[in-house]
């Protein structure tokens, strides 16, 4: 690849995917698309990285400006990150989350099939595809049913269905992700480690009450460092097969209850834990563990951070900032 397009890189995945692709393909050119020029507070060397890159600041609804700014950077790749990713933000903005997501993709591919462009696109997708599921349906693998549950994995569904359209009857080289949870420095707050990590350290700074708040405590995800999700993001759009879907997961499903006591032992306190009804969703699945045989087998790739690690590492971003 000489080009690579990062649709939503001014956000967390985008800035560790950037990050990561200017460290190992030194040679490749990076654009991004964004609404604005990101701050990336978690990279250590963001000066660097940021002259190096060449953003387009914009919104991605307007597809006008998706079709001229795709057309003037020609990629090779394109890996589309641009979306509202937070289920919780969908309850409350069904509406806005659906129509976002999957208007977002619609023009990035019509931007390519209209310029007549052959880039290879990686669809980001959610592990919330799956739906509700029982332990005996775990691993979950890509054969299984998609059957979505909130409106967030609606869009992530749709997304899917239009990548195969887009993949099958235009021929766009597309390969889409059902990722699962994912974890690392700079994530939002809104996103329950990242939460629990950032109470956490508020506690251990005495600005905080010593009473750790989160929603259900009981539900179990499969969790994957944003590190080694962006390896495996660089691995399938440069290798990945057109038409296909994979997990991007870890295989080993944590409670989340569990994280809340693991992070705690990190600062070196101990804290009861309370359920705030505020934070507890119309409908969650209680329990998501992915299968990934199909990309380690295609694609060689495999997680390597352990999640401990990635969890040490959340607490001392946010012990640094809190």
């Amino acid at each position: 690849m000489r080009s690579t397009l990062i649709t939503g890189i001014s956000g967390f995945v985008g800035g560790h995917l950037a990050n990561y692709l200017h460290r190992v393909r030194p040679d490749v050119a990076i654009y991004g698309m964004s609404r604005s020029i990101p701050s990336w507070d978690f990279i250590p060397s963001r000066e660097s990285l940021v002259r190096d890159i060449t953003f387009h600041a914009g919104d991605m609804q307007d597809a006008s400006w998706v079709d001229a700014m795709i057309r003037e950077i020609d990629p090779d790749a394109i890996i589309q990150l641009a979306a509202q990713s937070s289920v919780a933000e969908s309850w409350r903005n069904p509406r806005g989350t659906v129509l976002n997501n999957l208007s977002l993709l619609l023009n990035v591919f019509e931007a390519v099939r209209q310029n007549d462009l052959s880039p290879r696109i990686l669809n980001i997708g959610s592990s919330e595809v799956y739906g509700s599921v029982t332990e005996q349906d775990l691993p979950l693998r890509e054969s299984h049913t998609v059957y979505a549950l909130n409106p967030y994995a609606v869009a992530r569904v749709a997304q899917e269905q239009l990548a195969a359209i887009y993949c099958n009857s235009y021929h766009l080289p597309v390969v889409s992700t059902r990722s699962f949870n994912h974890i690392g420095p700079g994530q939002d707050s809104r996103f329950v480690v990242s939460s629990i990590a950032k109470q956490v350290a508020e506690i251990a700074r005495g600005k905080r009450d010593p009473v750790l708040t989160i929603g259900n405590g009981s539900i179990i995800r499969d969790f994957l460092d944003v590190r080694d999700v962006v390896e495996a993001y660089l691995n399938l759009v440069e290798r990945g097969r057109s038409g296909e879907v994979y997990n991007v997961c870890s295989g080993t499903g944590r409670k989340i209850a569990d994280i809340a006591a693991a992070l705690s032992s990190i600062a070196g306190i101990s804290v009861p834990i309370r359920t705030s009804t505020e934070l507890l969703r119309p409908r969650d699945n209680p329990i998501l563990v992915g299968n990934n045989e199909k990309i380690r087998k295609e694609i060689g790739w495999q997680p390597g951070i352990p999640f401990e690690e990635s969890l040490r590492a959340i607490y001392e971003y946010w012990y640094s900032r809190v």
